[in-house]
């Protein structure tokens, strides 16, 4: 658990970071997998002078940041829920939500296996996810005593992604839409959506002035650590992006090359996922490219 600012408080294990914004009325944002939010839960319980956490924040609706919520529900039972109006409608569908928590407990079971957890998490599962509060571009998040939740639409790397900036202490929480952070010197670009809007998210929360870039994996940058973390996601995504439009040039398959995609991204934290999924992630990359061609 570390302060960043007066009022955000970093929690988690560093593969799944938790927010908590506010030092009365609160939100939490990020929710995680079962795993993570089963950390956070105990992190919690040992925090003292708790806030009154009255919102969770989810700013995507890929599984390692929703399937957290059923374990955080049960913490927060009078918080509503809030994400994007595409995650609202992702989340309302069963079979997909189904298969979200299918992942999850995969993502358990490596977390067991590597020490990572002693026990079991919580398994209990939802059919769907009802998102209380479905919010976009411009709308805010009211925390009390003046501080606020700017809501951001962050395309790019998911059709439901969002950020979240609090200016009171010039916080961007951006999830996933930059990036996942495997190591300081090591960012993975995940443009799954769109490649042209990937970077135009980046340059967006750009030009905003920040202390604290809130990603969902990994160290946090802060201060001058700042913009050079946005610099290396640019780079990083378009690195990427060539490798893939010259691999496809010389006439590489695209099982092929999901494969080589693998090798080069799937690390840290990302190899805790399922490999059916994350191979279904580098074709999502390869067809980014190829829309942009």
């Amino acid at each position: 658990m570390t302060n960043l600012t007066d009022n955000v408080m970093l929690m988690g294990n560093g593969y799944f970071n938790y927010y908590v914004v506010g030092r009365k009325g609160a939100a939490l944002v990020e929710c995680g997998t079962r795993a993570g939010a089963s950390i956070f839960a105990k992190q919690w319980a040992q925090l003292k002078n708790k806030p009154d956490v009255q919102y969770i924040v989810a700013l995507h609706s890929h599984f390692d940041h929703v399937c957290g919520i059923p374990v955080l529900r049960k913490i927060f039972p009078d918080a509503k829920l809030v994400a994007s109006k595409q995650a609202q409608k992702i989340l309302s569908k069963e079979r997909i939500v189904k298969e979200l928590f299918r992942n999850d407990a995969i993502v358990s079971e490596s977390y067991l296996k590597n020490g990572l957890l002693q026990e079991k998490p919580d398994t209990h599962e939802e059919e769907v996810i009802t998102v209380d509060m479905a919010v976009g571009e411009g709308d805010t998040v009211q925390l009390g005593e003046g501080f606020e939740l700017r809501i951001l639409d962050a395309p790019g790397h998911s059709v439901c992604s969002i950020g979240a900036y609090f200016e009171g202490e010039q916080a961007m929480f951006v999830s996933d839409a930059a990036g996942y952070r495997i190591s300081k010197d090591l960012l993975a670009p995940v443009f799954f959506q769109n490649y042209g809007s990937y970077i135009n998210t980046i340059k967006k929360f750009m030009s905003y002035p920040t202390e604290a870039v809130g990603v969902a994996h990994g160290d946090v940058p802060v201060g001058k650590e700042v913009e050079q973390f946005y610099k290396q996601a640019v780079a990083a995504a378009e690195e990427g992006f060539n490798y893939i439009k010259t691999r496809l040039a010389e006439g590489v398959g695209e099982d092929e090359l999901a494969e080589e995609l693998f090798k080069r991204y799937i690390r840290g934290g990302l190899a805790f996922y399922p490999r059916e999924m994350m191979l279904g992630a580098m074709h999502l990359l390869i067809q980014s490219v190829k829309a942009e061609l």
